[in-house]
């Protein structure tokens, strides 16, 4: 990831073309280990950059690189409800290193489009995090608690100095809010097929709920913090638009690198939520056709930046009231001591 423009390295373009090849990667990762749920066929390879224009499809694969095989072996069905996105234990800050720094993405000298790339990871790591922060310490008998429980102290080493992420993930949702919305129409009719009869149509019945709902109807003043049509606006230079993509499926294909199931699955599913997003983003209303899996990805990761910014309030709040508590109970327990004692801890302070 050398200086000059990022997006318009002679690296990224090998990047989109063959892969990863480093030294360094090859150290830290075993790229060949075989993914067992969402990864999918052979990626359609990039057009050159000498074509003359862009072809109205050339977004609807944004999401090859993480399409479930549904008619492969490896496939499986998961209940989202029953895995959410916790603390496993799982350290996956050399995953995370690799989708910034192996793919050069930053926000310094940055052109619109990487910056955009950039915000949208960072708004997926801080879901992430956030996600930790609220489910961390497991139920535990000996310790006495009966459900997972959130651990403010954490969230705040992670974000007190790091506004920035938070505002990525606001920036994130309405990315997400925006596609559903111009996908409304698409998706109010979408034929939901899952084999359950019954939890298809509740399953409608809540989309079109989500769809009707007056957020999406009153919301165009938040919507117009992101205008995806201002982006690849460079006359006659559409090597851009390859590398962009390029980059995202290599993003994609980090996350087979992923050791912990359950944080595999939260992560593809984010990047295929993304994908969606952008797809329908990118693409004329027309043209717009998703995949079930798409379906599921675009609505649970605009659900759980929802969730994030809720949880931000919730434990920024329990942050603070258990601070309280604890100088409150440090000031009583100091009242206790005798008159010396109390002096003598003043001058250790001191």
């Amino acid at each position: 990831g050398g200086g000059g423009d990022p997006f318009g390295a002679t690296v990224l373009k090998s990047l989109s073309e063959h892969g990863f090849s480093s030294t360094d990667q090859q150290e830290t990762f075993d790229w060949n280990q075989q993914t067992d749920i969402i990864v999918g066929g052979d990626e359609t390879p990039c057009a050159s950059d000498d074509e003359s224009n862009i072809p109205d499809t050339f977004w609807m694969d944004m999401c090859s690189n993480i399409r479930a095989q549904e008619n492969g072996s490896n496939a499986k069905l998961v209940n989202l409800a029953l895995n959410p996105e916790r603390n496993t234990g799982y350290n996956g800050t050399h995953i995370w290193k690799a989708i910034y720094e192996e793919n050069c993405i930053s926000t310094s000298d940055a052109c619109l489009e990487e910056r955009v790339l950039y915000r949208l990871l960072s708004g997926l790591h801080t879901s992430t995090t956030l996600s930790i922060a609220k489910n961390y310490y497991p139920p535990s008998k000996r310790k006495g608690r009966v459900d997972w429980e959130s651990n403010p102290p954490y969230f705040m080493e992670k974000f007190q100095h790091h506004p920035e992420y938070i505002r990525n993930m606001h920036f994130s949702y309405v990315v997400m809010l925006r596609a559903i919305k111009k996908a409304s129409q698409y998706l109010y009719n979408y034929d939901i097929q899952s084999g359950n009869a019954l939890e298809d149509q509740a399953s409608k019945v809540l989309m079109k709920r989500l769809l009707d709902t007056s957020i999406l109807r009153s919301c165009s003043g938040v919507f117009s913090a992101f205008d995806e049509s201002i982006m690849f606006q460079e006359d006659n230079d559409f090597s851009l638009q390859h590398n962009f993509k390029g980059v995202f499926h290599n993003i994609s294909s980090i996350l087979d690198c992923v050791q912990c199931q359950q944080c595999k699955l939260h992560g593809k599913m984010g990047m295929l939520g993304y994908g969606t997003a952008l797809k329908i983003l990118f693409v004329k209303p027309e043209l717009i056709d998703l995949e079930p899996n798409e379906v599921v990805a675009l609505i649970n990761t605009a659900a759980r930046l929802s969730e994030s910014t809720v949880e931000v309030r919730e434990l920024t709040t329990q942050y603070w009231a258990e601070k309280q508590q604890t100088d409150k109970d440090g000031a009583a327990e100091s009242k206790k001591l005798p008159q010396s004692a109390r002096q003598s801890v003043t001058s250790r302070r001191q």
